[in-house]
């Protein structure tokens, strides 16, 4: 238990929060929400004894075992990663270490009672503390957080940034302390492990302090939300969603009452300049004009929807059709091969979102696409007029830490004045004096802002983005989903932000083991899709046991499928008829455009007035082609979609 009262911290002569007082129990999980710059992580890192407040105190902490995860760690250590996870088990590691002792003297041929009677009295207070479950429970808890087995007996310096603090979250949820305090612990986490994360949590006891910027994670786990407001602090019940909903409420009734209060006022004063000059009403004139004297300053309620960037990516030239194809491509680091002979097809306007483990190559078939990648195979081929905007939490490392934050936006390509890049800065967040700022002091998420204006100045009709919520707060991420959705061109993101997906994404494509796995729609789409061709697997293989030796159902199931290609074979031609039609009205109406930019065809104002004729004809055929080839599409994919159903079950 924690019990934190009218806890205040400033730095300089800026104050974070005052009065800010807060009780965690057992079972309670809290998500911790504020606008950027309220002072999250550092309240956090108070409730951990980490750091200390100006004011107030905070009660329980020695009475209570505390774990916390901070978001940023520099952890070095050459201990194994089962050991270093081990050895903050306290008694039971202290217990361990006097036991091997005595087991070693026994065997050199000691003999001594009492040390055999210390070792029997050892071994129960071991057995009772759940120490022969230790090294099982630890081994547990790294294989939900993504390790596999040959990782344990690695040294945790062999291990990535975003690794180790996953060990670190393995240590604290080893040791089952009464509260854990969690500072953005989905940002290094993919979808697997998010999700076995919230299972762990769900089933815990303690009780959990959460920062997150995913809206998705904490509707599933917390029960409670304490928010460091503008007006002060305020804990409410239940999810992210509903305090979001209830948030609002408080600014509409005082917005409401806000207004009542003005127009009010406005009646007595106009009832005071109306009857101030006449005698018979001088009395309630006065008594009017003392009663607004003693009324409350009225203040317009202020905002509590916190401070998000203005990240707004400008609508940008069409593209072709096929934006990039990649064909047969192998990549790969050193003797490493991320996937090989991969196909994959973004259509103009798509929003695609790449999911699955850490390290199954999502990453590197983004990197594929953006040429930060060579493939050792295949191709990577983009379509017409097709320009790359890219995004990765690599680039922050790219940023030059002497520089200032409006003077990396001032060095990029191309001139800017200094008024337009602090509009660009002004929309995330970098205003004042903010934008004279050196790199090397931005926080995490202050760098991703960064990096994200930068892409702006830039934009591309082809956005890459790996895992652009990282470091963000809850409002920025908002915002950043509303400037995708509103985003005309296309869109391939890496993201665990569930909410981002089912959102904005028009496709999911699962990667894992080199091999990608497309599903149509959001990430709930995907979940559907993936359990129903679940069940009907299990219903398949259950039909096929029944059928004498199955060979039977084999062949049943090579007619049926033989059936269904004769009988779908005129709607299929009728599709990729009208793909062809539609690449041979894209490839005439780039060329024609081509020609229209031509200075030559200035002079010859006939042909200018043929060609553009030709383009308009070309662009009403390619809205009519369009519209048939859509509906040829979506009714072959009802048909395989139902045909599956039907082979499902046999």
């Amino acid at each position: 238990m924690i019990d934190a009262s009218a806890l205040s911290k400033a730095f300089g002569a800026r104050s974070l929060f005052s009065d800010v007082s807060l009780r965690i129990d057992k079972g309670d999980r809290l998500a911790l929400v504020g606008r950027n710059g309220s002072g999250k992580t550092t309240l956090l890192k108070i409730l951990a004894g980490e750091e200390n407040p100006d004011n107030g105190d905070v009660r329980g902490r020695r009475d209570s075992a505390v774990g916390y995860l901070p978001q940023e760690i520099a952890l070095e250590s050459e201990e194994h990663l089962i050991i270093f996870v081990e050895n903050v088990a306290g008694e039971l590691k202290s217990i361990q270490l006097e036991l091997e002792v005595i087991h070693e003297r026994l065997a050199a041929g000691e003999e001594d009672a009492a040390l055999v009677a210390q070792s029997g009295n050892l071994q129960s207070r071991f057995e009772a503390l759940g120490g022969y479950r230790l090294r099982s429970r630890a081994q547990q808890i790294l294989s939900g957080l993504g390790f596999v087995e040959e990782d344990f007996a690695k040294p945790l310096s062999n291990f990535s940034g975003g690794w180790r603090m996953r060990a670190l979250l393995a240590r604290i949820l080893l040791t089952e302390p009464d509260v854990i305090l969690l500072d953005e612990p989905t940002n290094h986490l993919d979808i697997v492990t998010l999700e076995w994360l919230e299972n762990f949590i769900n089933s815990s006891r303690a009780g959990f302090l959460i920062v997150s910027h995913d809206v998705s994670f904490l509707d599933r786990v917390v029960n409670g939300v304490f928010a460091l407001e503008l007006g002060g602090a305020v804990r409410s019940k239940g999810n992210y969603t509903k305090y979001v909903s209830e948030r609002e409420e408080r600014l509409r009734l005082r917005q409401a009452e806000y207004e009542r209060r003005q127009r009010k006022r406005a009646e007595e004063e106009r009832f005071i300049e109306r009857f101030r000059a006449k005698n018979t009403k001088a009395k309630q004139v006065q008594s009017r004009i003392k009663k607004l004297e003693r009324d409350e300053p009225i203040v317009a309620p202020m905002e509590d929807s916190f401070t998000a960037p203005a990240i707004r990516f400008p609508q940008p030239e069409r593209s072709g059709k096929d934006v990039v194809k990649v064909k047969g491509v192998e990549a790969g680091y050193g003797d490493l091969t991320v996937f090989s002979s991969l196909d994959f097809t973004l259509h103009r306007g798509e929003k695609v979102a790449f999911i699955g483990p850490n390290g199954a190559g999502k990453s590197t078939l983004l990197k594929t696409m953006a040429g930060e990648v060579s493939p050792r195979a295949g191709e990577v081929r983009y379509g017409h007029n097709v320009s790359i905007g890219y995004f990765s939490q690599h680039q922050m490392e790219l940023l030059n830490p002497k520089r200032t934050v409006l003077e990396e936006v001032l060095a990029l390509p191309g001139y800017r004045s200094e008024g337009e890049a602090r509009s660009i800065l002004g929309g995330f967040l970098f205003t004042g004096d903010d934008v004279e700022k050196r790199v090397s002091v931005l926080s995490g998420g202050e760098k991703s802002r960064l990096v994200m204006a930068l892409l702006l100045t830039q934009p591309g009709n082809l956005l890459l983005l790996d895992e652009p919520t990282n470091h963000l707060d809850i409002d920025a991420c908002e915002t950043l989903k509303k400037a995708l959705l509103a985003y005309e061109g296309t869109v391939a993101v890496i993201t665990h932000d569930r909410d981002l997906i089912n959102r904005v994404a028009t496709r999911v494509v699962y990667v894992e083991d080199g091999v990608s796995t497309e599903y149509i729609g959001n990430y709930d789409d995907y979940l559907r899709a993936k359990a129903r061709l679940e069940a009907g697997e299990e219903e398949l293989e259950a039909a096929q046991k029944r059928v004498h030796k199955g060979k039977e159902a084999r062949r049943e199931a090579a007619k049926a499928r033989e059936e269904f290609a004769k009988r779908t074979k005129e709607l299929r031609k009728k599709v990729e008829k009208y793909e062809g039609d539609l690449a041979t009205r894209e490839d005439r109406k780039a060329e024609i455009e081509s020609l229209l930019a031509d200075p030559d065809i200035y002079s010859d104002p006939v042909k200018g007035r043929e060609l553009g004729r030709e383009r308009q004809c070309i662009m009403d055929e390619l809205e009519i082609v369009t519209s048939m080839w859509e509906e040829a599409a979506l009714e072959l994919e009802e048909l395989e979609l139902s045909f599956k159903e039907e082979m499902a079950r046999g």
